[in-house]
């Protein structure tokens, strides 16, 4: 399977959600997958901080052949005010990885993830663990787009659970609400790994530091990128387990098995409210009948085989950051 990941990678800007690296890790250890690119958006962290952090964890990794790709700095629209001050308001977190300003191609996600797959039809999939914005963004720009994507596998949204951000909304499709309604609208092959399932995995602090002792310097640099944000977990929910939201995505995207799908009509609330980013899914049928929508758009994950995910989560993942 050929991927391209979208991301917005906050491991080395402290304080920042870290996990996205993990799944990048996963995706860069499986035989099953070939990532043909990454590419960058703004989310969890500035899209210039999330550039810099994945550029750090490549040449880390030894990947720094895999394109690298900076895309759209801010959500589709300019009046998503709280969005906007939410990078703001990071752009000021302390980095512990190089800043890394990008040089012509490689500032244009955009035209990277349009080019590589109109190139070739039906070959390459997304994995999207941030912000639709730069997948959204090339809809628009190349009306083919959607139709020449092999799927989309998508970390966002809620099927049957509160959210995360807010009540409502799971924090991807908060940050850019019109990206994901035009994802959803698309006709694109979509399968969303919401916090249905994604609640249901952990990475515990202990994990991470029987990690770091294996002395790597990808162990040390984890290690002190996760720490802050085990600490805020604990301050925020009394627990300081991170949930591989990411992660767990990138697991469905190399066996889907792992996960019950089901289908489901989904549409996103792009007011200005305080339901703002919800996903709303019509995964029953008798959902769809009263509310006008036979069709699908979606498959929806509601369940997850918990064991199997986290034994290819620790062999594909802990074991190479410990240098095993």
């Amino acid at each position: 399977m050929r991927i391209i990941i979208d991301t917005d990678p906050a491991m080395g800007t402290l304080g920042g959600d870290p996990e996205d690296s993990f799944a990048i890790m996963l995706a860069l250890n499986s035989p099953e997958v070939e990532v043909e690119g990454v590419t960058i958006v703004q989310g969890n962290v500035p899209a210039e901080k999330g550039y810099s952090n994945a550029h750090h964890l490549l040449r880390l990794l030894d990947r720094e052949e895999v394109p690298l790709r900076r895309g759209c700095l801010r959500p589709i629209s300019a009046a998503r005010k709280t969005q906007n001050t939410w990078l703001e308001q990071r752009a000021g977190s302390k980095q512990i990885t190089e800043m890394v300003e990008p040089s012509g191609p490689e500032a244009d996600a955009v035209s990277f993830l349009i080019d590589s797959v109109l190139a070739n039809p039906g070959e390459i999939s997304l994995v999207t663990i941030g912000p639709l914005t730069n997948v959204a963004t090339a809809m628009q720009r190349a009306a083919e787009f959607a139709g020449a994507l092999g799927q989309i596998i998508m970390m966002g949204g809620t099927a049957a659970c509160a959210g995360n951000i807010s009540p409502a909304a799971e924090f991807n499709y908060w940050q850019d609400p019109e990206a994901a309604d035009i994802v959803f609208r698309s006709g694109a092959d979509l399968t969303m790994v919401g916090l249905d399932v994604c609640h249901q995995t952990h990475l515990r602090p202990k994990q991470v530091e029987d990690c770091a002792k294996g002395g790597t310097d990808l162990g040390q640099f984890v290690f002190k990128a996760t720490a802050p944000w085990f600490k805020i977990m604990a301050a925020g929910s009394g627990s300081e387990a991170l949930h591989l939201y990411d992660s767990l995505a990138m697991a469905v995207a190399i066996d889907p098995s792992l996960v019950t799908l089901e289908e489901s009509f989904v549409e996103m609330e792009i007011g200005s409210g305080p339901a703002q980013g919800m996903s709303v899914s019509h995964h029953l049928p008798f959902q769809r009948a009263i509310f006008g929508h036979p069709e699908t758009n979606a498959k929806v994950a509601l369940q997850v085989d918990v064991e199997r995910f986290d034994a290819l989560f620790r062999s594909r993942v802990l074991d190479w950051i410990a240098g095993a």
